[in-house]
């Protein structure tokens, strides 16, 4: 649970002021962004501000507090080699940031954390660890210590379509039950009575196992696998302007049981934290591109000048936008007819969401720190120029409290209902304004 204090209760309240604008200039700023050939190269490691602060800076300042799971109203730190005392403005949704905390907190899982961004800039809207048994545990959200799972499945798919070695729509004839994997089943590849015909979206949305792992080693092999890894940031670094863990994929090429479980997922060798799976959901709904994220909005010195403000930052080109289109579909199908159906049922029937686009991937293992069954949801929402992407996690030691796919289905409804609110509000002004009326 992220301590709510009131400083940082002021910070963030100022967002309310301008929310509706930030909403609608978000995707003009993306835009112009990434509208310029060189924004990687001209953005990934020069300075946010003309006083040269990095992101870097401002981690080194903040990390110790956040990893504890602390948001300080401010820093010290130095701008132009003089020492100064940094107000923060948090980057945080405070309407949304703390819905998602009560809700947690209400169904007290043994651990839980729950990250959600703005996928084409990299702001952190939300960012929640919980532990029931203690308020002073460290930032969940921050570690990658837990089992990707059926995760990394989209690194998997993703790999596929981008390389032509598959569609939506492929078929791949496999035996054995959806979540098990047997070697024999992934080695026998002459058909038989029992042999199953599925096309990657129905596995996709249904999270086969023995499909993914016959994908990864006979369509696609260990080192386009490890490259798609490394272009969702698994073996890199987390450059942000916070302490995030980076993700792990033990791929072994001279090992062909390595690459099965990898692609399928069946592995704990395969790590992530929660902030690396929003990425990777983000990376989806950006049309392939994924951003850094930052927490930190701005930074005011004593006398109220700012001395640094967010901007957006590429991390990296994850696939094509013709694939990330094609990974949207398999997503769309886990919550329509897959493995968190139940959890979307009711959100993706409402006539009063129309336009509202929503997508992700499921996963669920064992892990060891902290020790229980990591339950993982992955998954994005789309309307008109907003991109949304979201991570949950529970961890459950023995009882079962609730669905990480249910935690991010609340937020995707009160989320889009606040933007559809907010779209009806500014029609309202602009029809009074056309009328003349004051």
């Amino acid at each position: 649970m992220i301590p709510h204090n009131k400083s940082m209760s002021t910070q963030l309240s100022r967002r309310r002021l301008w929310g509706a604008f930030a909403l609608g200039s978000v995707g003009l700023i993306a835009w112009s962004f990434f509208s310029h050939p060189d924004s990687e190269a001209a953005t990934s490691h020069s300075s946010s501000t003309e006083h040269e602060l990095s992101r870097d800076q401002i981690s080194s300042r903040l990390g110790e507090a956040l990893k504890s799971n602390n948001f300080p109203e401010s820093i010290a730190i130095e701008v132009a080699g003089e020492p100064t005392t940094a107000s923060v403005e948090y980057s945080l949704d405070l309407e949304a940031h703390e819905r998602m905390q009560k809700l947690i907190r209400a169904y007290k899982p043994d651990h839980g954390a729950f990250v959600a961004m703005d996928a084409s800039t990299g702001r952190i809207l939300s960012m929640i660890s919980y532990s029931r048994e203690r308020d002073d545990h460290e930032n969940l959200a921050l570690n990658a210590t837990f089992p990707a799972a059926s995760i990394f499945k989209v690194v998997t798919a993703s790999a596929a379509l981008d390389l032509n070695k598959a569609n939506p729509n492929t078929i791949v004839p496999f035996n054995g039950a959806n979540h098990t994997l047997y070697k024999k089943n992934v080695q026998d590849t002459k058909p038989n009575r029992w042999t199953r015909h599925m096309t990657l979206r129905e596995a996709f949305g249904r999270s086969v196992n023995v499909f993914f792992g016959k994908l990864g080693l006979f369509y696609i092999g260990p080192h386009d696998l490890i490259e798609y890894a490394e272009r969702f940031r698994f073996n890199q670094p987390i450059r942000a302007d916070f302490p995030a863990q980076a993700g792990q994929a033990r791929i072994s090429p001279d090992d062909p049981w390595s690459v099965v479980t990898a692609a399928s997922g069946f592995t704990r060798d395969n790590t992530m934290s929660p902030i690396h799976g929003a990425m990777i959901a983000g990376a989806v709904a950006n049309d392939g591109v994924m951003m850094e994220p930052y927490l930190v909005e701005a930074l005011t010195d004593e006398r109220g000048a700012t001395i640094y403000h967010a901007e957006p930052r590429q991390a990296s080109v994850a696939v094509e936008p013709r694939s990330a289109e094609d990974l949207r579909v398999l997503m769309r199908e886990t919550i329509r007819s897959g493995t968190s159906r139940r959890s979307f049922r009711q959100m993706v029937r409402r006539t009063d969401l129309d336009g509202v686009e929503l997508g992700g991937k499921t996963g669920s293992l064992t892990g060891g720190d902290p020790m229980g069954k990591c339950d993982w949801f992955v998954g994005y929402m789309r309307y008109k120029d907003q991109r949304i992407a979201v991570a949950a996690l529970t961890v459950n030691e023995e009882k079962w409290r609730v669905k990480s796919s249910y935690l991010a289905s609340d937020f995707f409804l009160n989320y889009a209902r606040g933007l559809k609110s907010r779209e009806r509000a500014t029609a309202a002004v602009d029809a009074r304004h056309a009328g003349g009326v004051n």
